[in-house]
């Protein structure tokens, strides 16, 4: 194959032109490439950092729930039962059996109530359309006991713990 001298010049001519335009084509992408490589790694490191503050507050909700279990058992499973199902050793003794606290979120629509469970469970205001008050009002005793560990001034916070680490226990117990 014989290249004649105006073949030889286009190729001379248009090849590194050719060359230079793949280059540039490929210098494009490749800053395209660097660029959505740090995008990624920008957001695996805010995804990491959001997964990180997510493991730290379910450690302390472990931490709250458990002692929630310990309060649950000390004062609930007498008549709710261990299990939550209303069959404790007192539970026999009582007019109104006591509630199957492992079907609250399922009789309410699939949405536990918080606010209406610590308004029941706290008791020191009487709710009239709750009717009568057959459960013991644990916010009295919660609040005298705190005396023994804190003052007067922070005894409200530790009354309003103490309940709500017992709300996300029972909250575990639906089913």
């Amino acid at each position: 194959m014989k290249i004649n001298l105006k073949q030889h010049l286009i190729i001379a001519i248009f090849l590194p032109i050719l060359s230079l335009l793949t280059c540039l084509a490929y210098a494009e992408n490749v800053e395209e490439i660097i660029e959505a490589q740090e995008e990624l790694n920008t957001t695996s490191n805010e995804e990491k950092k959001a997964s990180q503050k997510q493991q730290n507050l379910l450690n302390k909700t472990k931490d709250a729930v458990a002692m929630g279990k310990d309060e649950y058992q000390r004062t609930c499973s007498l008549c709710h039962g261990i299990d939550g199902k209303g069959h404790g050793v007192y539970a026999f003794e009582l007019k109104v059996a006591p509630a199957d606290l492992t079907l609250i979120e399922k009789k309410n629509y699939g949405v536990f109530p918080f606010s209406k469970l610590y308004k029941i469970i706290d008791g020191r205001k009487e709710i009239m359309s709750h009717g009568a008050r057959d459960m013991p009002v644990w916010g009295d005793r919660y609040n005298s006991e705190s005396w023994l560990y804190t003052n007067a001034k922070n005894s409200e916070t530790l009354v309003r713990g103490q309940i709500f680490e017992l709300l996300l226990y029972l909250e575990t117990l639906q089913k």
